[in-house]
């Protein structure tokens, strides 16, 4: 794996750790009361970031299995995802894309924790078996911004992990 992937996955880690340092001392009614608004609960919330880390990663173990890991990045690619990462930035809401938006009512802490570690040993075995020469091939189609390669990926699932950290501290009232 290289320097700038190692350190870019670590601003992903950075955020997970600090989301659970958010909610550690919460009980289960907390975490699990929704929001004012009709939102996500702070449990919902987190298990969302979950699981779309965790389909991003089953897509990109695919892609690299069925070797559809060909094309080069392209000037398209950046724009699309520097487009998306700005909308995640924006204070606004807008619907996650069907396939990640299915929550459970309640989720405890623990299954959390377990995610978010799941997740961290898969994606790190990712990235330390990705060949260096893949690394500016296109390996995760996301469902409305199209191909990235692995640097875009994982600053599309920074931002999108920062773009969640706003709707959890407003449901903790922070």
């Amino acid at each position: 794996m290289s320097i700038a992937l190692a350190e870019k996955y670590q601003e992903i880690e950075t955020i997970k750790n600090k989301f659970l340092q958010k909610v550690a001392n919460l009980n289960a009614e907390q975490l699990n009361k929704v929001a004012t608004n009709g939102g996500w609960s702070a449990g919902q919330t987190l298990y969302h970031c979950s699981f779309a880390e965790s389909g991003t990663i089953i897509v990109m173990q695919k892609n690299l299995a069925e070797n559809k890991v060909q094309l080069q990045s392209s000037i398209g690619s950046v724009f699309r995802n520097i487009l998306l990462v700005v909308l995640l930035k924006l204070p606004i809401k807008f619907k996650a894309p069907k396939v990640v938006s299915s929550v459970p009512e309640h989720v405890s802490i623990k299954e959390i924790q377990d995610y978010f570690a799941k997740n961290t040993n898969d994606f790190k075995q990712l990235l330390i078996n990705l060949p260096l020469e893949l690394e500016d091939k296109y390996i995760f189609k996301h469902p409305r911004s199209g191909w990235f390669n692995i640097q875009q990926v994982l600053h599309f699932v920074s931002e999108h992990y920062a773009h969640h950290e706003r709707q959890l501290d407003e449901v903790l009232g922070k």
